[in-house]
């Protein structure tokens, strides 16, 4: 195996690794909130219900915003507080969301890449990455697709040092993948 093909294998384990490493621990703790604290007593306590609407707005913000909020917890938000019928389709609309969020982002990279501000930070910081970044963007966007990177970020950046928008569509849709699989361990941890 070529060294640039262990070094790209290395980057996208590594980064896997730490999103399951953390979501794994999301999963513990989300499970043992419901075994060991008895959430009806609390009910009254932290009693907030959010629309919908407004859970979908935050999380897309949330999304464009480097993912200040963990999508995991509107997905957890979602299975306790809404029907779990419409549970699937809840996730798709957050997914769209998140996908759109990163494509603006990348739109606003593109609108950066001609501004001056492009300029001081090619010449001090993305300048020495800009050849890699344009080679292996794709290994990028779909490591930052799948694990907790900063999603947003990274599409900003690919998108400054010119990747190729049909390009980043197709390989940023890697994000339904991080969706679903998160979506159905979120299903199978809920105590129904």
């Amino acid at each position: 195996m070529l060294r640039r093909h262990k070094v790209r294998l290395f980057f996208f384990l590594k980064n896997f690794i730490k999103g399951l490493l953390f979501f794994a621990i999301a999963i513990l703790f989300y499970k043992f909130i419901f075994r060991y604290l008895d959430l009806n007593a609390s009910e009254n306590i932290f009693s907030f219900d959010l629309s919908t609407s407004v859970v979908f707005i935050l999380s897309f913000f949330s999304e464009l915003i480097f993912g200040l909020i963990p999508p995991e917890l509107f997905m957890i938000w979602l299975i306790t507080t809404k029907s779990l019928d419409l549970y699937p389709y809840f996730i798709v609309v957050l997914a769209c969301l998140s996908y759109c969020a990163g494509f603006i982002a990348f739109m606003f990279g593109k609108y950066l890449h001609k501004t001056w501000l492009y300029e001081i930070m090619k010449k001090y910081i993305i300048g020495k990455y800009e050849k890699k970044i344009n080679l292996y963007g794709w290994l990028v966007i779909v490591v930052a697709a799948l694990t907790p990177l900063p999603f947003s970020a990274t599409c900003s950046v690919v998108g400054a040092v010119g990747f190729n928008k049909n390009k980043f569509l197709y390989f940023a849709s890697a994000r339904f993948i991080r969706y679903t699989l998160y979506a159905y361990l979120i299903w199978l941890a809920h105590p129904f």
